[in-house]
C-alpha cells in the first residue's frame, strides 16, 4: 500500500508540475555545481514568464 501512495504522489507531482523545481534542483547542481540556485520563488516566477511569453498551445 505505501508503494502505491508513493507512486500515486509521484504521479500527480509531476502531472501538476510540483516537481519541476527539484529537477531543475538535481540538474543545476550536476552541471552548474559552481554557480548558486535560484530560490523556488525565483524558479516559478521564471518558470511564468517562459509560459506566458511562449505559450505552448493554442485555441484556434
Amino acid at each position: 500500500m505505501r508503494r502505491f501512495v508513493a507512486t500515486i504522489r509521484w504521479y500527480l507531482r509531476e502531472l501538476t508540475g510540483e516537481a519541476a523545481y527539484d529537477h531543475y534542483v538535481e540538474r543545476h547542481r550536476r552541471l552548474h555545481p559552481e554557480e548558486p540556485l535560484l530560490s523556488r520563488r525565483d524558479f516559478e516566477h521564471q518558470r511564468c514568464d517562459r509560459r506566458d511569453d511562449t505559450p505552448t498551445a493554442t485555441c484556434c
